[in-house]
C-alpha cells in the first residue's frame, strides 16, 4: 500500500480532537500497518458518506458549510493510508525516529476540492497496538464542520471511541512559543536573525473573562520582527541563555519580557504562562492565540505549522526566501511544536481515565 508523505501534516490549518483509543478487534487485530483493514474502512467510509449519511451531513450543515458542500461534488475516492516512516530531513536515517509522525492519513477526494484527516500517534515510544486496539491520541481534520461530525460519528460507531475538542489553553500557547523559539535558537548554530527571518511578525490575542472586561472580548498585541530580539533577551540585557538545562530553570524569556513590558507600558498585570502567584491575573486574562510567518496556534483547537516547500533555495535579502540551514531549523521546529500537540492529547487521555 502506498504510503502518506508526512509533509502533508504540514502548511494546513487543522481542527484538533483527542481520541480514546481505536478499538479494531473484531475486524482486525492491527491497523496501522495492515493493507485490508486500511482499505476495509476507507470502503466502509466511502459508503457511510454517500449513503444515509450524505442527507444527514447536509441537513445539519450551517450557511457556510452548505456554500462549501455545494461545490464540493461527488466524492470521486477515499483513501486511509499509513503515513510513511521516512525522514523529513535529508540527513542521515538515524534521525527518522525522532522525526517521523506515525499515524493515518483519510483523504477524501471531491470532484472539486480534497478534505484530509489525520491520526497520530505518540511520537515517544512506538504506536501502542495492542491486540485489538490501537492508540491514536490526536486527531486532525481539514473538513467542513457538519462533515467532520459525520467523520467522527463514523469513527465512534466503527471503532467504540471517544472523541473530544482538544482545547489549548494559554501557558500551553506560550510554551508553544517558547518551544518553537528555543528550536530554531538552540538546536544547532544559527545567524542572529534566524528568529526574525523565520517568525518574522508576531501576532498575540489575549482574551478578557467578561466579569472585569465586559465590553471588551479580545486585545490583538502585535510584536514587529525588528522588535523581536529585543523582546529575547534576558533582564541584564545579555542574550537569553542557550543552554536547555538552564532555560528551563527560569521562566521563558519571551514571554516574561512581554509580561513585563506590558505591565510596564500599559499597567496591564498577566499572567500567561501560569508561572504568577497572583489569582486574578490566572482567571480573568489568558493567551488564546498565537500566530506568525511559521505557525498558528488557538486555544480553540486550531493548528497550522508552515515549513518551507522548496528547502533547495538560497538565502534572500527580501524576507520571502529562506537558506537551507534556516529551512532546516523551521522544519525541526515545526515538528518539536507538533510533537509537543500530541504529548497534550497523551497528557489529556490520561487525565480522563
Amino acid at each position: 500500500m502506498e504510503q502518506a508523505d508526512p509533509r502533508q501534516l504540514f502548511n494546513t490549518s487543522w481542527t484538533i480532537h483527542r481520541l480514546s483509543p481505536l478499538h479494531h478487534g473484531k475486524d482486525s487485530e492491527t491497523l496501522l500497518d495492515n493493507k485490508v483493514a486500511l482499505k476495509t474502512y476507507a470502503t466502509r467510509l466511502r459508503d457511510y458518506l454517500t449513503g444515509d449519511a450524505l442527507a444527514g451531513i447536509y441537513t445539519s450543515a450551517s450557511a457556510a458549510d452548505d456554500a462549501a458542500l455545494s461545490k464540493t461534488g461527488a466524492l470521486k475516492d477515499c483513501l486511509w493510508q499509513p503515513i510513511s516512516d521516512q525522514s523529513l530531513h535529508d540527513e542521515a536515517p538515524s534521525r527518522s525516529q525522532d522525526t517521523t509522525f506515525p499515524g493515518i492519513l483519510v483523504t477524501l477526494e471531491y470532484e472539486n476540492i480534497i478534505y484530509k484527516a489525520a491520526l497520530l500517534a505518540n511520537t515517544t515510544s512506538s504506536p501502542n497496538q495492542r491486540s485489538g486496539s490501537t492508540s491514536l491520541p490526536l486527531l486532525l481534520t481539514r473538513f467542513p464542520t457538519a462533515l467532520r461530525q459525520t467523520f467522527i460519528t463514523f469513527l465512534s460507531t466503527n471503532f467504540d471511541t471517544y472523541c473530544s475538542p482538544l482545547r489549548l489553553p494559554s501557558s500551553f500557547l506560550c510554551a508553544g512559543l517558547e518551544t518553537y523559539i528555543d528550536t530554531l535558537r538552540t538546536q544547532r548554530p544559527s545567524t542572529s536573525d534566524t528568529v526574525e527571518d523565520v517568525i518574522k511578525e508576531l501576532q498575540l490575542t489575549l482574551s478578557f473573562s467578561s466579569s472585569i472586561a465586559p465590553a471588551l472580548k479580545s486585545l490583538n498585541v502585535s510584536v514587529a520582527r525588528a522588535s523581536l530580539a529585543g523582546f529575547l533577551r534576558d533582564q541584564s540585557g545579555q542574550s537569553a541563555p542557550k543552554s536547555r538545562s538552564l532555560q528551563h530553570k527560569l521562566r521563558s524569556p519571551f514571554i516574561a519580557n512581554l509580561i513585563s513590558y506590558l505591565e510596564t507600558h500599559l499597567a496591564m498585570k498577566l499572567d500567561l504562562d501560569g508561572s504568577s502567584s497572583d489569582q486574578l491575573a490566572k482567571q480573568h486574562v489568558r493567551l488564546s492565540k498565537v500566530a506568525c510567518a511559521a505557525f498558528v496556534l488557538g486555544s480553540e483547537g486550531r493548528v497550522k505549522l508552515v515549513v518551507p516547500a522548496n528547502r533547495d533555495v538560497g538565502d534572500g535579502d527580501d524576507g520571502s526566501r529562506l537558506g537551507g540551514d534556516k529551512n532546516e531549523l523551521a522544519l525541526e521546529a515545526g515538528e518539536s511544536l507538533l510533537r509537543s500537540v500530541i504529548r497534550k492529547a497523551v497528557l489529556e487521555d490520561h487525565s480522563t481515565t
